[in-house]
């Protein structure tokens, strides 16, 4: 698929959700559709930038500003950040929404979840076991594990692009 959609009035995407939920495939899905797009992966920011964070609540709360922090440099470069994250805020999603980020948690059954990642069983502060999810005023998209979220995904994409 060749790089033609622009956006309208999103300046870059965040997508969060559980671990296996889908973002890192939504990521890489989407970052081919757009030019001047790249991922801002937090599990790649985690072993890259935040080293010195381990997975207590304020740890996860200041990894996801500076995932916020790289996005906004981006932008301020011309640049199409398409974010992911476990964990979000009311208070960044008011943030991304004032700087035109949009924001879209995806979610997946939790027994599929369980199925492709073995962190559900063997560590401790796993949000959605251990720590909830927040339950945020975002949009959402519905992995049921099938090539139909692809169709979900990239139809939502297209409807906040031109």
């Amino acid at each position: 698929m060749s790089k033609k959609i622009l956006p309208k009035t999103t300046k870059g995407l965040w997508f969060y959700g559980l671990a296996g939920s889908g973002k890192t495939f939504a990521s890489s899905h989407v970052c081919s559709l757009f030019d001047h797009s790249f991922v801002i992966d937090g599990d790649v920011v985690r072993k890259f930038v935040s080293k010195d964070l381990a997975y207590s609540a304020a740890d996860r709360a200041t990894q996801i500003t500076r995932i916020f922090g790289i996005g906004k440099i981006a932008i301020e470069n011309q640049m199409f950040p398409i974010m992911s994250s476990v964990s979000m805020s009311d208070d960044l999603v008011l943030k991304c929404v004032n700087d035109g980020i949009t924001v879209i948690q995806i979610k997946r059954p939790f027994e599929q979840l369980q199925k492709v990642r073995d962190l559900y069983r063997v560590e401790k502060n796993v949000v959605g076991l251990d720590l909830p999810l927040a339950d945020l005023n975002t949009p959402t998209l519905e992995n049921d594990g099938t090539r139909n979220f692809e169709s979900i995904l990239v139809d939502y994409v297209k409807s906040i692009a031109t």
